[in-house]
C-alpha cells in the first residue's frame, strides 16, 4: 500500500513539474514578465524558482514543495550519491540566490526561492522518503517550521551577505529538520525490530 501510495505521488509530483516547466517554456518563448522578472533573465528566473516564488503568501513554502520533488528522484540514489547531489544542490543555490538578491536589491526577497527549492533535498538525506510519504509531508512541515521560527544558528546564518547567507539559513533548517527525522527513524526500526524479537 505505502508503494502505491508513493508511486501516485511521485506521479503527481512529476506532472505538476512538466506543467510548470511548459509554462515556464511558454512564458520563455513568449517573452513574457513573471513577477516582474523578464523571462530571458535565466538567473533571475532560477532565483524564483521558474516562478514558484511568484506564489503569493508562502512564496518559500512553494519553493520547498519543488524541493520535494528532487528529494524524492536523490532519494532512490545511494547514500554517496545523495550526498554528492545534495552538495552540488546547495552549491549551485549560493549564485543564483546571489543573482536574485543584485535582482531585487533586496537581502532574500520573499521571490527568491531557490535557496528552498535546492536545500530542501538535504533534509531528507539518507531516509526513504520514497517508501514513506508520511516520512516525507513531516519532513516537509518540519522544515517549514524551523525555517519560519529560525533556531540557533540560523539567523546568524542569515545575516551573512550575499547568496551564501540566504542559502545557509536554510541549510540550517534542512539540517534540523533531517537531525529529527534520522533520530525518529533510527528509534522507530529499533523498536520495530524489537517487537519482531519479542
Amino acid at each position: 500500500m505505502n508503494r502505491q501510495l508513493s508511486k501516485k505521488v511521485i506521479i503527481s509530483l512529476v506532472i505538476l513539474c512538466i506543467a510548470a516547466a511548459c509554462i515556464g517554456l511558454y512564458l520563455a518563448i513568449s517573452n513574457q514578465d513573471l513577477c516582474g522578472v523578464s523571462t530571458d533573465n535565466v538567473m533571475a528566473m532560477l532565483s524564483i524558482g521558474l516562478g514558484l516564488g511568484c506564489m503569493p503568501l508562502i512564496p518559500g513554502t512553494a519553493g520547498a514543495l519543488g524541493g520535494v520533488v528532487l528529494s524524492l528522484l536523490i532519494s532512490r540514489l545511494s547514500i554517496t550519491k545523495q550526498f554528492v547531489a545534495v552538495v552540488l544542490l546547495i552549491l549551485v543555490a549560493i549564485p543564483i540566490s546571489d543573482k536574485g538578491e543584485n535582482y531585487f536589491a533586496s537581502k532574500d526577497a520573499s521571490t527568491i526561492v531557490a535557496d528552498e527549492l535546492l536545500t530542501f533535498p538535504l533534509a531528507t538525506l539518507g531516509l526513504p522518503v520514497h517508501q514513506y510519504p508520511v516520512m516525507l509531508a513531516g519532513i516537509f512541515i518540519t522544515n517549514r517550521i524551523v525555517d519560519w521560527t529560525k533556531p540557533p544558528p540560523a539567523r546568524a546564518a542569515e545575516s551573512i551577505p550575499g547568496g551564501v547567507g540566504i542559502v545557509l539559513d536554510d541549510v540550517v533548517a534542512s539540517l534540523w529538520a533531517l537531525l529529527i527525522f534520522s533520530i525518529g527513524w533510527r528509534w522507530y526500526r529499533r523498536k520495530l525490530k524489537q517487537n519482531l524479537v519479542g
